[in-house]
């Protein structure tokens, strides 16, 4: 997803220009630099933030230019401006020298605009194979040139970096995300994960053996979700805590995958039952077993719709061992491309 030259900075004045600049940076973006009216005009209707100096105010105002929802004057002296604001329509007057205010003022023009898809998906017990597909529907993406990155939310499953082919890449993880305090850019996120096969993955450090979520983890959820078009989370069940209620209720699609036999469904039935109202949408891929109830029986006991089967693929296993990645087993294409069908990401994107 692409940040750059969504918030404008519209001003002759160099000290004004570099010190909102700052603002900007400090939010993980690059603005687009407007230093006259005519190169104003042309970024006013697409600018998701516009943030004008005191300077260009007088030939905003005499321009009559539409009203915009997303401008904001900034000034040396807010008390003289309030009036000049209402004139032109600003939804704003900040401060040149309030960084706090004009920082927050970028980041909530940037969170009104998320657009990345979430993805979160649980396993329906342990074993059943929810990281594997995890990985999976990012490879998938990924192959629609869709920007994506899984991330690991189950400390004491097999690991989303194993998985993936990144344990071994250079890259940010939850240990180094734990320091972070407050917002985080999307921008800087994106560009410091390790990446594998074009998919970008946060996880836990190999060395750490008592994993926990940092209290940072709700900033990088909504940071990723501006910065990738697809966040997959490999999610634990249980626990009513924020970041449960954040990306279950954040994502579009919440995907439970379930073991076909006794007790799979089982377990299955309860977890659908704690999901089920903490998610925008629920869903079953059902991991066939020989003699099991199948796709039908499953979406009737456990009371969830089936999307997707996973028929058993060996090769699956020797390719995590070898560092490849579930990508080339067709059987989870098809599973992950079912899914992603089903939030909207479709087959119009594959190259």
């Amino acid at each position: 997803m692409d940040t750059e030259e969504q918030v404008v900075v519209a001003t002759a004045n160099t000290a004004f220009g570099d010190r909102i600049g700052r603002w900007c940076a400090a939010s993980g973006v690059t603005a687009q630099q407007c230093a006259d009216l005519d190169s104003l005009r042309r970024q006013w209707r697409s600018a998701r933030l516009i943030l004008l100096g005191e300077d260009l105010v007088p030939l905003v105002a005499d321009a009559s230019l539409p009203r915009s929802d997303h401008l904001h004057l900034v000034v040396a002296e807010p008390d003289t401006w309030w009036r000049t604001a209402v004139d032109v329509g600003a939804s704003g007057v900040l401060r040149l020298d309030d960084e706090a205010a004009g920082v927050a003022t970028v980041g909530a023009a940037l969170d009104a605009h998320r657009e990345g898809c979430g993805i979160a998906v649980v396993g329906g017990r342990g074993g059943v194979g929810a990281t594997t597909l995890a990985v999976a529907l990012g490879l998938t993406a990924a192959r629609r040139r869709l920007s994506a990155v899984v991330v690991d939310a189950d400390p004491w499953g097999p690991g989303v970096d194993l998985v993936a082919g990144t344990e071994r890449v250079e890259g940010l993880r939850w240990s180094t995300l734990a320091a972070t305090a407050g917002r985080v850019s999307p921008g800087s996120l994106a560009g410091a994960l390790p990446v594998h096969r074009d998919l970008a993955t946060i996880g836990w450090d190999v060395h750490d053996d008592a994993p926990v979520l940092p209290d940072s983890a709700g900033s990088v959820w909504a940071a990723a979700t501006r910065a990738f078009d697809l966040v997959v989370v490999d999610q634990a069940v249980g626990g009513d805590d924020a970041w449960s209620r954040q990306v279950l209720g954040g994502s579009a699609l919440t995907v439970l995958v379930v073991a076909d036999d006794v007790t799979g469904v089982a377990s299955a039935r309860r977890r659908a039952a704690w999901l089920r109202p903490r998610s925008a949408m629920l869903a079953a891929v059902v991991a066939q077993r020989p003699g099991g109830l199948g796709a039908h029986g499953v979406a009737e006991v456990v009371g969830v719709p089936v999307v997707a089967r996973i028929r058993p693929d060996r090769t699956v296993r020797t390719a995590i061992d070898q560092g490849r990645g579930p990508g080339g087993s067709r059987v989870l294409a098809r599973a992950s491309s079912d899914v992603l069908d089903l939030v909207g990401l479709d087959r119009g994107t594959t190259a």
